[in-house]
């Protein structure tokens, strides 16, 4: 923007509202504080532009410094940040525990997933990025990169969501990252027990040659959550025929634990290596469901999932039944079926 050097700091945190807005979609906002990691030039150009004790360079002091249900806003500047948890030490995850406070990364996101705005921790182990218990917070343009050869198969989840209805706009669960990672069964991209959340334009996984050859998977359903929505998301996977996408284990009866809308699944696998033996595993409940839409597809894998479970997952069809006549299409035309696995 031109002359934005010469503007007060009034006039400057008038243009940072105004960019919160329009990333947000909803105004009025709360108080603004920015993280940056301490050395760029985006630190250096709004160490004077910004009140100084909303300018951080720590994420749990941050996040800590928010207040909860104020809309407050937490800027992410397009750098790569070490992520530091509930003790701003390395290795420890961090709980955020608030209502609508938000996290937004200051460089667009997309289903490439090559987001500026990014999070690792080298050097330290990290069982669990954040722990995301409070409820209706936005998290949006940011990028995860879970998985570095210090932790190896400690570094077991990139995500847990417990609260409701948050919201995570374009952002990408990268990993595993590491070979020995990849290995283990226990590994899990997003771990959710939550109600009501909502993955728009998300990516989980990253598009790197770590194999996931354990029974491991990329998203986990538990608990008694009930119709988290998935839109337009990537699943991207480099996996042999042991692992999934998803494990799903909720306790809920009856429900819909999950909806995908328009989301791919895709495992890039070398041609020699086998496909995925089930997209999806299953275990014991009674009446809970999954629902598909007839944009979601599966790649790179055998069956979507076992035949003792089919039942239990819908499948949007435009008219297409397992009789495959004229008859049954037209009356069926728009029902959710089941997928036929035998």
């Amino acid at each position: 923007m031109p002359g934005i050097r010469n503007k007060s700091h009034n006039e400057m945190m008038n243009i940072l509202n105004q960019f919160v807005a329009a990333q947000l979609g909803f105004a009025p906002v709360g108080e603004i504080r920015m993280l940056t990691n301490g050395t760029s030039n985006a630190h250096s150009y709004f160490r004077d532009r910004i009140n100084e004790a909303n300018l951080h360079t720590s994420i749990y002091k941050a996040e800590n410094a928010m207040v909860t249900q104020r809309n407050d806003i937490l800027l992410v500047t397009p750098d790569s940040h070490a992520w530091k948890g509930d003790t701003d030490a390395g290795g420890e995850a961090l709980t955020w525990d608030k209502q609508s406070t938000h996290l937004v990364g200051m460089a667009p996101g997309d289903k490439a997933a090559y987001q500026r705005v990014r999070f690792s921790h080298a050097g330290f182990t990290m069982a669990n990025f954040m722990t995301v218990s409070g409820a209706s917070n936005l998290f949006k343009n940011l990028r995860w990169m879970h998985g570095a050869a210090t932790g190896g198969a400690s570094d077991t989840t990139c995500i847990t969501v417990t609260g409701a209805g948050n919201v995570f706009d374009h952002c990408n669960f990268a990993g595993p990252m590491d070979a020995t990672q990849g290995a283990s069964n226990n590994y899990i991209g997003v771990a959710l027990s939550g109600t009501s959340n909502y993955f728009k334009g998300c990516v989980f996984g990253t598009a790197n040659a770590v194999d996931r050859n354990g029974t491991s998977c990329m998203l986990s359903l538990s608990g008694g959550g009930q119709m988290n929505i998935f839109e337009d998301c990537i699943f991207r996977s480099h996996s042999t025929a042991n692992a999934f996408f998803i494990k799903w284990a909720s306790t809920e009866t009856p429900g819909f634990a999950a909806a995908f809308l328009n989301c791919q699944f895709m495992n890039q696998k070398a041609a020699a290596e086998a496909d995925m033996t089930y997209a999806i595993t299953d275990s014991s409940h009674a009446n809970c469901m999954l629902y598909f839409d007839n944009r979601c597809t599966f790649s790179g894998v055998t069956d979507i999932v076992a035949l003792a479970s089919e039942a239990k997952v819908d499948f949007g069809c435009a008219g297409a039944n397992a009789d495959v006549t004229a008859i049954n299409d037209r009356l069926n035309l728009g029902m959710a079926v089941n997928p036929n696995v035998s």
